[in-house]
């Protein structure tokens, strides 16, 4: 799609981005703005965000970042997909009620909002008024493809599939036709269309279960598993046989599991899959892991990751030290990688050399060295973090400890004046001092070396679209704090409405304990003082336990007791 967007071309001018032989080259003799916009956020030159406001500011409508958007879907669907393509706009929400009465008018995201008769057109269509903002053509084309995917849409490919396996006037399946439907059209929609659902839903992963009479699909969506299809027993051995093909494994084993990885590219970004496969009694089990998609994913600030204040301002203390080991624990899919970055971003800038060892790499952030471990070829954390240490860095961002080599180095990098970043699998903060001197350490270098210790989980977000109060039974009360049982105290939770599909949880958010180390944990440390004494001294130095912060956010609106209860159980 080709826009003029003269404001957009003469601030990219003002503010001296490029030259201007090389403007016009972008421009071309069509002058089209889209190009050079590209190019500006391909090449760092503004940050997406504000460049993104510059072109929306020429046509005096906000700017809409679609891949974070909610969309209403009954709004979503008063626009037919093959018009939403037509005219390269996705209807996203309606206002809510005005005066008891529910608003008309329809924000639309549209790459050209001065295209007064595409507005009209499809106004007439829907029978409501449209409220425009800009997105990118290519976001567009992308929220598409998502947000159109349904269950109802699996079903229908799934009965496609089923009729090519069956033989007419036979009933029987064929074995020719079996093996031909994995590579056919229609077990190619069904993979991109699971695939798209998953991201639509926002979920972590995707379980393709087989049983004995159908084969099952569910998806991980903010925590826990939720059915969202079926499969017909006879579709389930090609669709599987599919995503072994695209994830480079092979189909002809069946009987040992095997890893692999699937890539689905879109117009504007890709999303990426690690793949696993388990034999079982019914046939292969199917996980896909959705994995950061590169260019949909902005690092968000400290301050947009809801901290308690008491946290966020020992996490920006320990961020300035010069040297020193900063951990941060927890499960897989906690959000660690995402606490990291955002650490990093609060203190990137021109002055400091900033590499990173990940594996893979989650998140792009200018200025900093990245490097994707790859053990194939003997690129360890270990391996990449001596190297680092000969290109004269001031901090150091490693993916995950896992062994002594790199702990090690870690800890001796942290002794030489380097502030270095990492996570570790442990239960909670504590554990973590334990944990590296398990695993060979020495005392001597683990006390000296660490500054801080953070730890966190993700509970599920209360919908705000369906939020309520309550006030809770007093034994509840009771159990949870010392009062004096005359103040009011009310927590919340989602009564359930189609915008969080009746859950009452929408999203997700962290909740932490953080430990910042003292120089009586160092001593006790260095001593080889036992667990219950360092324990003790962390209290002292101000240490709350995870769920004491889980409580906080409880009382705050922000989640319910029976997540906090489901993560971070009475110790």
């Amino acid at each position: 799609m080709i826009i003029q967007n003269p404001f957009f071309v003469q601030q990219v001018r003002e503010r001296k981005l490029l030259a201007v032989e090389e403007i016009s080259r972008l421009l071309g003799p069509k002058q089209d703005a889209v190009r050079l916009f590209r190019y500006v956020i391909n090449q760092n030159l503004l940050p997406r965000r504000e460049a993104s406001q510059l072109w929306a500011d020429a046509f005096g409508v906000a700017w809409i970042d679609l891949p974070a958007s909610l969309f209403q879907r009954d709004v979503l669907t008063l626009l037919p997909q093959a018009l939403a393509r037509k005219y390269g706009m996705i209807l996203v929400y309606q206002m809510g009620n005005r005066g008891g009465a529910r608003s008309e008018i329809v924000t639309v995201a549209m790459a050209d909002p001065s295209n007064r008769a595409v507005l009209s057109e499809v106004e007439r269509v829907i029978g409501r008024k449209l409220s425009p903002v800009c997105a990118m053509p290519d976001e567009i084309m992308d929220a598409i493809d998502i947000q159109y995917q349904d269950e109802k849409e699996l079903q229908e490919i799934d009965k496609k599939a089923m009729a090519m396996l069956i033989e007419p006037g036979s009933g029987e399946i064929s074995a020719a036709a079996l093996e031909k439907l994995a590579g056919s059209q229609a077990m190619m929609d069904l993979t991109r269309s699971v695939l798209l659902l998953a991201a639509k839903e926002g979920a972590s992963d995707i379980h393709v279960e087989p049983f004995e009479t159908h084969g099952v699909l569910r998806l991980r969506i903010d925590g826990m598993l939720r059915e969202r299809g079926r499969l017909s027993l006879e579709v389930q051995t090609p669709f599987v046989s599919r995503l072994k093909v695209l994830s480079g494994m092979d189909i002809t084993e069946q009987r040992r599991p095997q890893d692999g990885r699937l890539r689905l590219e879109l117009t504007n970004r890709a999303l990426d899959f690690r793949v696993s496969t388990v034999p079982s009694v019914y046939g292969e089990k199917v996980v896909l892991r959705l994995l950061s998609q590169v260019n949909l994913r902005e690092v968000p600030d400290l301050e947009d990751l809801q901290f308690s204040k008491d946290i966020l301002e020992q996490i920006k203390k320990l961020i300035q030290s010069p040297n020193g080991v900063f951990f941060l624990t927890g499960p897989t899919g906690s959000g660690k990688s995402t606490t990291l970055f955002a650490a990093i971003k609060a203190i990137n800038n021109e002055s400091i050399n900033i590499m990173t060892a990940e594996d893979p790499v989650e998140y792009r952030l200018p200025g900093l060295i990245q490097v994707q471990v790859n053990p194939a070829i003997g690129l360890t954390f270990a391996h990449a973090l001596r190297s680092f240490l000969r290109q004269d860095p001031d901090v150091i961002l490693i993916g995950e400890i896992r062994d002594l080599e790199t702990a090690k180095i870690a800890t001796e990098a942290a002794l030489t004046g380097h502030l270095v970043l990492s996570s570790l699998h442990t239960n909670n903060a504590m554990q973590a001092v334990t944990r590296l001197i398990e695993i060979g350490v020495e005392p001597f270098l683990v006390g000296p070396s660490l500054i801080g210790i953070m730890s966190q989980r993700l509970v599920r977000r209360i919908c705000e679209n369906c939020k309520e109060s309550y006030l809770p039974e007093r034994e509840i009360l009771d159990h949870l704090f010392e009062w004096d049982g005359k103040r009011e105290v009310r927590f919340y939770r989602g009564k359930g409405c189609p915008q969080c599909k009746n859950i009452g949880y929408a999203g997700r958010l962290a909740i932490h304990e953080m430990v910042t180390v003292s120089d009586e944990m160092r001593r006790l440390v260095m001593e080889r003082g036992s667990a219950q004494l360092v324990f003790e001294a962390a209290k002292r130095a101000g240490y709350k336990s995870m769920r004491y912060d889980g409580i906080k956010k409880v009382l705050r609106g922000m989640t319910t007791l029976e997540e906090i209860n489901r993560v971070a159980p009475w110790e």
